[in-house]
């Protein structure tokens, strides 16, 4: 299947956030982050809601800062993975669908990198998508993962990565719910579940 994504003008997107404050003064998303546990602290403004734009202007111009960095050769991530964590997250592989154990599972807690333990994804805004795959609506912060083109296979995607280890996750997709309208569709070979009390 070929994916084609339509980037809006970059005025329609600079309107769109110069409104954006506005808009969340009159909505139950400014006075709550979509994330409850808050694992880099109280999120603000523009780390509550990211847009297709944001993320198309990520992958084509480049990535925030990350907040840490754990660098290793591919050698020693073989040594710390089993052989189909390596798969997906150092090759770029991808789980069958509704194969994965998060695939259903709605515990609450923190999903992060299960190559480097990197907080990625809140379990409170986790979704059945139907893809067969983990879903998410955004990262924790706009930091905690890294956004790249993925012309593979002759499709246009987006590949969204870890920002600490660099280690694949899965791909982004502006088919979501609101308010971010984005799909983070994530293999469960990629994440790891922190939940509350660990």
């Amino acid at each position: 299947m070929h994916f084609l994504y339509v980037r809006r003008p970059l005025w329609l997107g600079a309107a769109f956030l110069c409104l954006l404050p506005a808009v969340l003064t009159k909505c139950s998303i400014a006075d709550k982050p979509i994330g409850q546990h808050g694992c880099f602290g109280p999120m603000t403004t523009t780390q509550r809601v990211l847009d297709w734009d944001a993320v198309m202007g990520f992958a084509l111009e480049g990535n925030p800062v990350p907040i840490q960095r754990v660098e290793k050769t591919e050698d020693e991530w073989r040594d710390l993975l089993l052989p189909e964590e390596f798969k997906v997250l150092r090759m770029k592989g991808t789980e069958p669908m509704f194969s994965g154990e998060y695939c259903h599972v709605h515990l609450p807690g923190i999903y992060a990198c299960r190559a480097c333990g990197y907080q990625l994804f809140d379990s409170s805004i986790k979704f059945d998508s139907g893809s067969g795959w983990p879903s998410f609506t955004q990262p924790v912060n706009k930091r905690a993962v890294s956004y790249h083109p993925d012309r593979s296979y002759g499709m246009e995607r987006v590949e969204v990565r870890c920002s600490s280890c660099d280690s694949h996750l899965g791909h982004v997709f502006p088919d979501g719910p609101e308010p971010t309208g984005l799909r983070y569709c994530i293999n469960s070979l990629a994440i790891k579940i922190q939940t509350t009390g660990q």
